[in-house]
């Protein structure tokens, strides 16, 4: 994963919130095989009606990104 992508996941972990991925576009998240990383535990994805598709880490991902 880019390392801005992680920065801008883990600061958002931080702060408790949830980010668009319609956001993380310019840092390759398409790139990125979002159902793996859900399915080791390490982000969190829910669907938004206003935002589409948001990302927030979990814990154990907090931790695994922020090394």
């Amino acid at each position: 994963m880019n390392r801005s992508l992680e920065q801008i996941l883990i600061r958002a972990k931080e702060m408790n919130k949830w980010v668009p991925v319609k956001f993380l576009v310019k840092y390759d998240i398409k790139k990125v095989d979002l159902l793996a990383l859900e399915d080791e535990g390490l982000i969190l994805i829910k669907r938004s009606k206003s935002d589409g598709l948001m990302l927030k880490l979990t814990l154990r991902g907090y931790h695994y990104f922020n090394h």
